[in-house]
């Protein structure tokens, strides 16, 4: 298959490695309820320090988009994908024999938040390069088979879980995230063609040969040219020295200290540009940043939420919970296969389906909040629920994309991936916190949802989501076509 081809050839190859790292690093991570919910219940975990396990997992891994930039220009995606790979299963197998708090913290919220924080700017980097026409599709297709997992890694949990308990089950999932390196060996690196004419050569051939012929007539002149500025310098090196001679103390002071200023504006000028932190200037990136992190935030959260609230709310047992969550993949990845195309075909924004994809699952939640006893309203909404997070999981991978130049991407993903640290563990603890003053997740819930259509709100006034924008693009657009077929007619 053409390495140097866009949208075709190894550009596929590319999405199915990224589909194994993903299959292969984020069960613990999707199932993460499920299987410490006991260990939990045994150790006294509050909700509220369960909370701060998992955002301060997330920031961890957030917080090391600001590296991630300056590693994508040093390194090549395969390579930060072994290493952040290594990183997860390092920390899966001690977290294995993590049984209190702190050793919690620094296995699963340490060691596999950096893992996580290294391999997935690497998987997006490598989709964004190799895709530009096709990136909807490649992505839809990428976290589309993705979305396989967790239909069958509930049901899988569950049984690992009757049969090995906590920590031969984190074990096995080390095993499987092992299988991440075979996923980074297929990324490989991006490297375009370069065809060279023979009229190129030929050039080339007729400069050399041209310019062998003029080297006298060049070296007389540049011989005359050296004595005329010998001279010169030698003048201007006097009229210095006598200078300098008169005022001795204030030139030494004066220099030492632009050099010092100098060296300061050096020093900054390096971080912002390392960093791109001319992105901030932007009001419209600034607000489509903030709202992400905002509901990525809420929605995590509820994910992670899920076997507690069930069994809460609706007294399901362990299995009856693997099956609802099971049924909710499978209308995630439904959502993921299908709405893409139709995107595709009919034109939509990314913008505006993520925030479609965040009304439903907040008018989800809030039938779960007052319904959520019954086994049949728990059925329907987390199919409700799971169309609408494979719609989020598709297109919020391609905002920032869409918004930004491919130059600037590892840049604006590494600052989003900042500020979703930034409020993840600042935000996030407090959707367990009133869950314990409360003694209910009812309230919880509301919290949530709240969340999530702030980010509606914020895009809504900045301009970002016009609930008819793609009205009006198609209007403009099929105008535009009429006006070209009348100009063609005449």
């Amino acid at each position: 298959m053409a390495r140097g081809e866009t949208d075709r050839g190894w550009a596929w190859t590319i999405v199915i490695g990224v589909t194994v790292i993903n299959l292969a690093v984020l069960p613990v991570q999707q199932c993460f309820g499920l299987i410490f919910a006991e260990r939990f219940t045994s150790l006294g975990i509050t909700a509220t320090q369960t909370s701060l396990i998992l955002h301060l997992n997330g920031t961890i891994t957030c917080s090391l988009g600001l590296i991630s930039g300056p590693m994508m220009k040093r390194f090549a995606f395969r390579q930060v994908a072994y290493f952040g790979g290594l990183t997860v299963v390092l920390g899966i197998c001690a977290a294995a024999f993590a049984v209190s708090l702190p050793t919690l913290i620094i296995t699963y919220c340490v060691i596999i938040g950096v893992g996580q924080g290294i391999i997935f700017p690497a998987t997006t980097l490598a989709l964004n390069t190799y895709f530009r026409k096709k990136r909807n599709v490649a992505m839809g297709l990428a976290v589309t088979m993705t979305g396989l997992g967790p239909i069958l890694m509930p049901l899988l949990i569950d049984i690992f879980l009757e049969r090995y308990a906590t920590t031969g089950t984190l074990i096995i999932l080390a095993g499987i995230a092992t299988h991440s390196f075979v996923g980074a060996s297929l990324l490989i690196p991006f490297k375009a063609k370069k065809e060279i004419s023979a009229k190129d050569k030929t050039t080339d051939q007729s400069k050399t040969e041209s310019g062998t012929g003029d080297h006298r007539e060049a070296k007389s002149k540049i011989e005359k040219n050296l004595e005329d500025n010998i001279t010169v310098q030698s003048r201007l090196l006097n009229e210095e020295n006598s200078e300098e001679t008169e005022q001795p103390n204030n030139r030494v002071k004066n220099k030492t200290e632009l050099k010092k200023e100098d060296g300061r504006i050096s020093f900054l000028k390096t971080i912002a540009t390392t960093l791109d932190l001319d992105l901030l200037r932007d009001n419209r990136y600034i607000a489509v940043v903030l709202g992400m992190a905002v509901s990525l935030v809420a929605e995590t959260n509820f994910n992670v939420m899920i076997p507690f609230v069930l069994a809460e709310l609706a007294s399901l047992d362990r299995t009856s919970i693997a099956m609802v969550m099971s049924i909710q993949a499978a209308a995630d990845i439904t959502g993921r296969l299908c709405v893409p195309l139709l995107a595709q075909k009919a034109g939509w924004r990314c913008r505006n389906l993520y925030v479609i994809s965040l009304l439903g699952s907040t008018f989800g939640r809030t039938i779960l909040s007052t319904w959520g006893n019954l086994y049949a309203v728990v059925i329907g909404v987390f199919l409700i629920v799971g169309l609408a997070k494979g719609t989020k999981a598709v297109f919020q991978s391609l905002i920032i994309p869409d918004y930004v130049p491919l130059e600037r991407l590892p840049a604006a993903s590494g600052i989003q991936m900042v500020c979703n640290g930034i409020l993840s563990i600042s935000v996030g603890p407090l959707i367990g916190l009133i869950r314990d003053s409360t003694n209910s997740y009812v309230s919880a819930l509301y919290f949530t949802s709240f969340l999530s259509l702030s980010c509606v709100f914020l895009w809504l006034i900045s301009g970002l989501w016009t609930p008819c924008a793609n009205m009006f693009d198609l209007h403009k657009q099929s105008s535009s076509d009429n006006q070209e077929n009348s100009h063609e007619n005449v």
